[in-house]
């Protein structure tokens, strides 16, 4: 998995985390704490303030809350791509999606007329139960061809998509029957979106850096105007397309150093009500902000001091979070523990798998991780909530 750190400046929130690993066992709550993160609002302009809570204080998730879970391992040259709504985890196996049961039998998840175009250079991604494949031609040039598929509605391509995206474009959100993403040129970015169906591009929002796909409909991160050096990692808060402000950001707001995104640490949401991003405490040690867009209400998870946080994503009102096992200066080491977050009823279950997290995926009650051992084996697990 691609990470990146990127240096910034600590926010103005600080205190000393907790040096525990995840717990399976329950303890008794400690006092409430409470703090504000600076420079973020409401949209009415009330201060955010989270909930402190410590990943020493998660506990494993009660078995009758757990609707199926399965786990397999992977075959050399196998990757865990994501996971669909029904917790049917989805696996490249040959440069095609497969879908695994609990069984551990592969089924193809593409319609087997168009294996062929599948099978040149594409990159691969879920939404949904929508596989998208952004495919580029097979003779090296530029053209690249976006082909979305779930098994209920087919195939659907967009031929071209490169020439209509910008060459910088980040990861797709499909909602409504449209794609949308996020592009960037040398002064600012953009969103922007196209019919599934055929049509012209339509650019969606002005100095947008980031899309997301939320219950209240689609998404942006403001991005301040002009881009520079200086303020890549500055934000102006987080709005719906209609101009509705779900977040306010003022230059005091600074995001952590790390989020497990190549391009910047920005906020990740994933669709629903959950939105999760880091916050720099200085001296190598972060805090993940889990905020819920709907009820208003905010967390902070205090990681263990030298620990990075990375492999975050969110589904429905669910944060996942895991944390890398090493010192920050050895970047490449896979993390070893983990913690989900409900941000309907802020209660913090460990995950804690005999080996390293390498990727971790959310979709609706569905979560699908994989793990790597010293010796290099994968093996990857799922889990439906009820």
């Amino acid at each position: 998995m691609e990470q990146s750190a990127e240096a910034s400046n600590p926010p103005s929130v600080s205190s000393s985390a907790s040096s525990t690993a995840t717990t399976q066992d329950a303890s008794p709550p400690a006092a409430e704490q409470r703090r504000r993160i600076e420079g973020l609002s409401w949209a009415d302009g009330t201060p955010v303030e989270a909930s402190v809570v410590s990943v020493g204080d998660a506990v494993k998730r009660p078995d009758d809350e757990i609707a199926d879970r399965a786990a397999h391992d992977l075959p050399e040259g196998e990757q865990l791509l994501g996971v669909l709504s029904d917790a049917r985890p989805v696996v490249m196996r040959k440069g095609l999606p497969y879908t695994v049961d609990e069984s551990g039998t592969y089924s193809l998840y593409w319609p087997d007329a168009k294996r062929d175009a599948a099978t040149d250079d594409s990159s691969w991604s879920i939404h949904g139960d929508t596989v998208v494949a952004t495919v580029r031609g097979g003779d090296g040039g530029s053209s690249t061809t976006l082909m979305a598929y779930d098994d209920k509605g087919g195939i659907q391509e967009i031929r071209d998509f490169q020439k209509v995206s910008d060459s910088n474009s980040e990861s797709l959100v499909l909602d409504g029957g449209k794609v949308y993403w996020s592009e960037a040129d040398a002064n600012a970015y953009r969103v922007a979106s196209i019919p599934l169906a055929g049509g012209s591009k339509k650019v969606e929002a002005e100095n947008a850096g980031a899309v997301y796909r939320t219950d209240q409909g689609i998404a942006v991160l403001k991005q301040e105007e002009p881009r520079s050096a200086d303020k890549m990692n500055q934000i102006g808060g987080v709005r719906l397309l209609d101009g509705t402000e779900l977040l306010r950001a003022t230059d005091e707001f600074e995001l952590g150093g790390f989020s497990g995104d190549p391009y910047s640490p920005r906020p990740i949401m994933k669709g629903g009500s959950s939105m999760s991003f880091n916050l720099d405490r200085g001296e190598n040690s972060f805090d993940v902000a889990v905020l819920n867009i709907e009820t208003r209400q905010a967390w902070l998870i205090e990681i263990p001091d030298g620990r990075i946080p990375f492999g975050q994503s969110t589904s429905g009102p669910y944060s996942f979070i895991a944390w890398s096992a090493e010192q920050m200066d050895e970047l490449g080491a896979l993390g070893n523990e983990a913690v989900t977050l409900d941000a309907a009823t802020g209660e913090l279950f460990a995950f804690s798998p005999e080996n390293n997290f390498e990727n971790i995926f959310g979709n609706d009650k569905a979560l699908a991780w994989s793990t790597k051992n010293g010796s290099g084996s994968v093996s990857f697990a799922s889990e439906i909530l009820k």
